[in-house]
């Protein structure tokens, strides 16, 4: 039963003023749990990571079915979001990452544990102890190999222009260098460990992923955060006077979207299940999600210059309402999602990639481009 008790009346009345209305961890709206020792209001997900870090910094408390005293709601009205924002979130390094309601369980984590157990974003917190703002970083991750589903032991290195990997810590060449400029890190790849990371980058135009995942979260963030702080100095060098909070959403992406659609080869009206995945403007489709390289890339351009989608596909192809046509210069691409949702979702993302300007400062598109092997 709902306690409706002046004291319980009094906190749902904070809970939804501005700034509380919405988790102060991920932005989650409409937060229905709350840690009192730092007088916020949280998400149920966000709330489970607080509970993780022990009574001695996290206390929670259900808005609906704990009991609240008097003294407890003295501490959420003395404090609430944004109050105690301004003081854990004072100093925020522009390499790390907010998270929002959709990241990783790892992302987020690692966010309230640097926030409230680490204090890394405090007034008082020493830079020299945030080891990954350098952009320079050394060790072993967990690869996986291109063949097969087989992960091994790789020796990682992160400098000022380029990211690294050798077999052994002794070998003298590596076996693939990326120029820092062509790499994207993000933390929701499908490398199927709670601590993983996907690492994109251009490869003589073509896509690569490598899928790496580290034992612990902590390690695998200051990966995620020394990768993007090394951006970071690749575009102040790149763009000199450029306001560094612009560049702030250069420093990594995730995906658009990612997800199944059947496609039918060139010339061939069968459909086949492939994986795409939509990044900015490339449209790309794997046999598997763990792919080291797609079987086809599609660089969406403008409708002047040719791209468009339709909402239906011909009727001899056999694909039935959920499927749709993405016509380029060079070749019209029957496809078909596997609910009428995400068909919906599919024709909104890459209408709007279509219809939006290139952006100036990725080098990743040359519109009208597509390519693959089937």
């Amino acid at each position: 039963m709902t306690d409706e008790s002046p004291t319980k009346r009094t906190l749902l009345e904070l809970q939804k003023q501005p700034g509380n209305d919405k988790c102060a961890d991920c932005g989650r709206t409409d937060p229905a749990w709350a840690d009192v020792n730092f007088g916020i209001f949280i998400c149920i997900d966000c709330s489970g990571i607080h509970r993780g870090l022990g009574t001695h910094i996290s206390k929670v408390k259900s808005l609906q079915l704990d009991q609240w005293t008097e003294e407890n709601v003295q501490k959420m009205s003395e404090f609430g979001n944004i109050r105690s924002n301004a003081i854990l979130e004072a100093r925020v390094p522009l390499c790390w990452k907010r998270p929002n309601p959709f990241d990783s369980l790892v992302c987020r984590d690692q966010w309230i544990r640097a926030k409230y157990e680490r204090k890394e974003f405090t007034i008082e917190a020493i830079d020299s102890d945030k080891l990954y703002l350098s952009g320079l970083k050394k060790g072993f991750l967990h690869k996986k190999k291109k063949i097969d589903n087989v992960w091994q032991n790789r020796f990682f290195v992160l400098d000022k222009d380029t990211l690294s990997y050798y077999k052994k810590l002794a070998d003298p060449h590596p076996v693939e260098t990326i120029p820092i400029g062509e790499v994207n890190v993000t933390l929701q790849g499908q490398t199927g460990h709670p601590n993983g990371m996907q690492i994109t980058a251009l490869i003589k135009g073509k896509s690569r992923n490598i899928f790496v995942y580290a034992e612990h979260g902590h390690d695998i963030m200051s990966w995620f955060c020394a990768i993007r702080a090394a951006r970071l100095n690749y575009f102040r060098l790149k763009f000199p006077g450029r306001p560094e909070e612009q560049c702030q959403s250069m420093l990594s992406r995730d995906f658009v979207k990612t997800g199944y659609l059947h496609k039918t080869p060139a010339n061939k009206p069968k459909f086949q299940k492939r994986y795409f995945v939509l990044d900015l403007k490339r449209l790309m489709y794997y046999e598997k999600p763990t792919d080291p390289f797609p079987l086809g890339e599609i660089v969406l351009g403008s409708p002047s210059e040719g791209f468009s989608v339709d909402e239906t596909a011909p009727p001899e192809l056999g694909g039935g309402e959920n499927a749709f046509v993405l016509n380029t210069p060079t070749r019209t691409f029957p496809l078909l999602a596997e609910t009428s949702d995400e068909k919906i979702s599919w024709l909104a993302v890459i209408r709007s990639s279509i219809e939006s300007p290139p952006n100036p400062c990725d080098d990743s598109s040359v519109s009208g481009i597509t390519y693959g092997t089937e």
